[in-house]
């Protein structure tokens, strides 16, 4: 398991935890999750990865369900901190916040990634937080592209924007999944790299020119 606990997560997410406890216990059941899945890890081996007895995880968290809920009320309240910058009206503005928000999504990808319907049978509330999340980035997503259309940041006619935020959903929620299968040898640096890669290539031809310059260049640091 301590393979696992090296995948990291990025700079901008990580400097949310402490060196408290319950946060290095949130810190590390998200590494674990997101590596593996939420069904397969267990509380003995996050208490383990995060150094602590499994009776202190259970003190701050009686479940993995609890786990999950915090895990959803970080995600909501980082992704609104790192959104604002999206919502600008210049392009570096706009596409760095897009980035962001995007390291935010790719921190907490097992949210996205995992199906509950299964696990979380008999909590229809833990299932409907975790599917909420799923909707809120549908709507995010088509948020974004509505808005860098009308800020000059893309030349989309009106009628491509839903298929092009649906398309860009499709490649970017089944990438949480396939990338780790399809090169299981990759660092979670590279595959998020590639994720963001194959987003902005879409957007590429449509891509206002100062804006496509900000998106290679932070692709390639």
């Amino acid at each position: 398991m301590t393979e696992l606990v090296s995948s990291p997560l990025t700079a901008r997410t990580a400097q949310y935890f402490s060196s408290k406890t319950k946060d290095r216990i949130l810190k590390t059941s998200l590494v674990l999750f997101n590596a593996s899945s939420f069904q397969t890890v267990t509380t003995a081996m996050i208490a383990q990865q995060a150094g602590v007895l499994e009776g202190t995880l259970w003190y701050h968290f009686p479940s993995k369900k609890d786990i999950l809920a915090a895990h959803i009320a970080l995600l909501q309240s980082l992704f609104e901190k790192q959104n604002t910058r999206a919502n600008a009206v210049d392009a570096a503005t706009v596409v760095h916040g897009i980035f962001q928000s995007y390291d935010v999504i790719w921190d907490f990808r097992y949210i996205l990634r995992d199906d509950f319907s299964v696990v979380l049978k008999g909590e229809p509330g833990a299932l409907l937080s975790a599917q909420a999340v799923n909707q809120f980035l549908d709507q995010w997503t088509a948020g974004r592209v509505m808005h860098s259309n009308e800020c000059g940041l893309l030349a989309l006619p009106p009628e491509s924007i839903e298929s092009t935020a649906e398309l860009i959903l499709l490649i970017g929620r089944y990438w949480l999944d396939f990338s780790s299968k399809k090169y299981p040898d990759s660092s979670q640096a590279e595959l998020r790299k590639r994720g963001l890669t194959h987003i902005f290539n879409v957007l590429e031809p449509h891509l206002e020119a100062s804006a496509k310059d900000l998106v290679l260049e932070l692709l390639n640091r």
